[in-house]
């Protein structure tokens, strides 16, 4: 039984997580698993969840047209299709106390107070920048949830009863099959350790290993995974993009290692690199980054790869020194996260609203919103309009397909056969090409203009439908949006 004191550092994440998903509106994949997924036109689809068997049907399609998830994207539907916003805030509340706590507990011996600290901390600079939706917390936060508990019971030291191994052999195939994004570095390590062990694994070890490794498997070779590779993105996975996101694998590693020079170890790292625990970690670590680089991209893939560092540095610290001003210092960081957060909650609300209130008033389907809003999370303007023309038409069936433009272009006539460039923001355009005299539009970059100015290489914009940067399209024009994220280039787009 938890005493009040070490439960006390777990209550802070559980609070926020529960206000933050009560606060945050449902958007994007959280109104998309509200719905029936069939099996061929998957976004198109606007008949509602109402019962597990649809949830079970939906899976099965969804394992053949999306991704392998099938067991996480269950629960996911059960949240988004019958239950409501409070049962989920309530449940995530708990997950994340839960993850924090099993963080803290992962050397299977009861942690300190600055431990469980630490651990609360660390969940919130990795996690929190998560959307508070069912989708994305149940895909990542619970997943993790789910992994560091079965790494728990592979390193426990304790004897497991034959009821317990089948338990636990079932939960293992179970949390294999969630999410193949975690599965592969777990899989990873688990080939490396068994090559380390020369195959001599206990029979709790072979208990979790093969069921685990039989429910990747199954998620990672879904036709709908190979399906989605297949398709790529317009935009594609240049080497710029990569190095840019390689800060995202620098901050958790940088964290253990502070944690190293302060306690005066780093001439016995490789002491600590050596206990199998670690290993199991580092092998993970390495196979996920692999495994991202192979996929041209770092996103929230990396976030597996982040988690063994936090495990890392929690099995470090277990018995080591951990300054006070260093927990302090990461509670500060860790507040700032929360605010960041707070502002990109608040904004998708004010865009989310705005898009349902001006959608079903419009005849049209074409609506007009803040540019700010347009701008912000731009994806969902140009990508992810489907979620909420479907949640229209369930009640309107004839609801035509949302469009989305700035308010800046209300009164432009630019629903016109021309060709024209319409500046909507600092480094945003939306772009609008005439259907009988189609020109080029060239992006013209110049790298570091104040100091460098070197020219880059031009890009022509592509205004097709399968564009990720696509708007609308009539018999009159083509219409997208462009928008220069770096902050180091200056874009200009031009007419040809």
């Amino acid at each position: 039984m938890l005493s009040t004191r070490k439960f006390l550092p777990y209550l802070p994440v559980g609070v926020l997580a529960l206000l933050f998903a009560l606060w945050s509106e449902w958007n994007d994949d959280a109104i998309a698993y509200s719905f029936f997924i069939p099996r061929y036109g998957e976004d198109e689809s606007f008949i509602p969840i109402t019962s597990l068997k649809d949830i079970w049907d939906s899976q099965v399609n969804h394992y053949f047209n999306a991704n392998g998830r099938f067991v996480i994207h269950f629960i996911v539907q059960i949240f988004c299709g019958i239950l409501s916003k409070y049962w989920f805030a309530i449940a995530n509340a708990a997950v994340w106390m839960a993850l924090a706590y099993n963080i803290a507990n992962f050397n299977n011996t009861s942690s300190r107070f600055k431990v469980a600290t630490l651990s609360s901390i660390l969940s919130i600079l990795l996690f929190f920048p998560l959307p508070f939706t069912p989708p994305f917390q149940i895909n990542y936060v619970w997943v993790s949830c789910a992994i560091v508990i079965w790494l728990r019971w592979f390193f426990s030291k304790r004897e497991f009863s034959t009821l317990q191994l089948i338990l636990t052999a079932i939960g293992s195939f179970l949390i294999g099959e969630m999410h193949e994004g975690f599965s592969v570095p777990v899989g990873g390590a688990l080939l490396f350790y068994l090559i380390y062990r020369k195959g001599k694994l206990t029979r709790r070890e072979w208990c979790l290993s093969i069921p685990f490794s039989i429910g990747a498997l199954i998620s990672i070779l879904s036709p709908g995974n190979f399906g989605r590779m297949a398709q790529g993105s317009s935009a594609g996975s240049s080497y710029l993009n990569l190095i840019e996101q390689l800060p995202a694998i620098i901050w958790f590693p940088l964290i253990l290692l502070i944690f190293i020079y302060i306690n005066g170890d780093i001439s016995r790292i490789r002491q600590f690199f050596s206990k199998p625990i670690t290993l199991f970690l580092f092998a993970a670590i390495v196979t996920s980054l692999l495994f991202n680089l192979c996929l041209g991209k770092i996103g929230r893939g990396i976030l597996p790869y982040n988690l063994c560092f936090v495990l890392l540095t929690i099995v470090y610290v277990h018995n080591k020194n951990i300054p006070a001003s260093l927990i302090a210092t990461g509670a500060a960081i860790a507040c700032c996260v929360i605010i960041f957060q707070g502002f990109r909650v608040r904004m998708q609300n004010i865009k989310t609203e705005s898009i349902f209130r001006e959608y079903s008033q419009s005849e049209s389907g074409t609506i007009f919103i803040e540019n700010r809003l347009f701008l912000f999370n731009k994806e969902e303007t140009t990508q992810r309009r489907n979620t909420y023309t479907n949640r229209l038409r369930q009640q309107n069936p004839a609801k035509p397909f949302l469009v989305i433009y700035p308010e800046s272009m209300k009164h432009i006539d630019f629903k016109k056969d021309s060709n024209i460039v319409v500046k909507v923001g600092a480094q945003s355009w939306v772009c609008i090409q005439s259907a009988s005299d189609p020109r080029n539009f060239v992006v013209k970059k110049t790298l570091l203009p104040s100091t460098l100015k070197r020219e880059m290489s031009p890009r022509i914009l592509d205004f097709s439908s399968e564009s990720d940067i696509f708007i609308d399209s009539t018999s009159q024009y083509r219409s997208i949006l462009y928008v220069n994220d770096r902050p180091y280039v200056d874009a200009q787009v031009i007419i040809e």
